[in-house]
């Protein structure tokens, strides 16, 4: 029974610390995913800001915001270049994708803040459909 005891200890202290280790790293992750949304009158206000579309090629193709470029995961090698070209340090940088199914606008964020320590990189909140609402965007002639 003491061993057992002392077990439960050990791992609770064990737990402890690795609780206090994992909050406070300061690249620890975030749990709220909302925690880079921005509401799109507030991202209007921005300027400069280099608008990233999240979704499929498929998806780009047929629409998107006018002077966005695609960055999605599936392409991530291949789309990265491009934007490497377009984007500038003192721009905020948006990423947007359908609201509806899509994390896929977080994990490019994330990955912008990550691999280029970006701190201006935003979500738009409501993604694609919020940009329609707004009669922002419309379909393949834009």
């Amino acid at each position: 029974m003491r061993a057992l005891r002392e077990a439960a200890v050990l791992l609770a202290i064990a737990i402890a610390c690795s609780t206090v280790a994992y909050f406070g790293h300061p690249k620890a992750p975030s749990f709220h995913v909302d925690d880079l949304e921005r509401e799109l009158d507030e991202i209007l206000e921005m300027s400069p800001v280099l608008w990233v579309d999240a979704r499929s090629d498929e998806e780009y193709q047929s629409g998107h915001y006018e002077d966005s470029i695609s960055l999605n995961e599936e392409n991530w090698e291949s789309l990265f270049i491009g934007f490497l070209d377009r984007w500038l340090p003192d721009q905020a940088t948006v990423v947007y994708c359908s609201s509806q199914s899509c994390l896929r606008s977080h994990e490019v964020a994330r990955r912008l803040k990550e691999e280029l320590d970006i701190e201006e990189v935003y979500v738009l909140r409501g993604g694609w459909e919020t940009l329609m609402e707004a009669n922002l965007v419309g379909g393949p002639e834009k």
